[in-house]
């Protein structure tokens, strides 16, 4: 490939579990959250980020693409509801990367002469099911692209650069 795909990191999925419990009737009345079945859905302003407390008190955050901004956006959560910060742990989730090839991809042959290839109508693009990287990766004609299903941004741009040097060496990219 002549030319190098660019990656941003859209947005990752992040698991905060306190060392005691959020109680969701705090969660509500102190945060103005809201109640939805079993949790609790907060909307955060600065940074623009969505908390959803869980059934067991943990808190997801979702909007956010850096583990420090959600940690620190969870640290003030927490001080908000009057709890303590000590004993938070963390588990990262899922992300979404957006990428740009820098060339169009031309979908017919690329769905033709790869198994792993199909379009999916419902969207106008090549869904890619980049299962060495266990990823999948939906791919629009113009290049442009997002990897969903992974927790490492490196691996996603592995499954990204596999991919498109497949693409070039059939030469579905123009």
């Amino acid at each position: 490939m002549t030319s190098s795909p660019s990656f941003v990191t859209e947005t990752q999925t992040f698991r905060f579990t306190p060392s005691i419990p959020v109680v969701h009737s705090e969660a509500v009345s102190l945060t103005g959250g809201s109640r939805s079945g079993d949790y609790v859905v907060i909307s955060h302003e600065k940074p623009r980020a969505t908390y959803v407390i869980e059934p067991s008190g943990a808190i997801l955050v979702h909007g956010l693409a850096r583990a420090e901004v959600a940690e620190l956006a969870v640290q003030e959560l927490l001080l908000t509801l009057g709890q303590t910060i000590d004993g938070l742990s963390m588990e990262t989730g899922e992300m979404l990367v957006s990428f740009s090839l820098g060339k169009a991809v031309i979908d017919d042959i690329a769905s033709r002469r790869f198994d792993d290839i199909s379009m999916d109508e419902r969207i106008g693009a090549l869904r890619i099911e980049a299962t060495l990287h266990r990823a999948t990766i939906i791919l629009y004609n113009n290049g442009r692209g997002v990897v969903i299903g992974q927790s490492s941004r490196r691996i996603a741009e592995m499954a990204v650069r596999h991919w498109a040097g497949q693409l070039e060496d059939e030469g579905a990219l123009a």
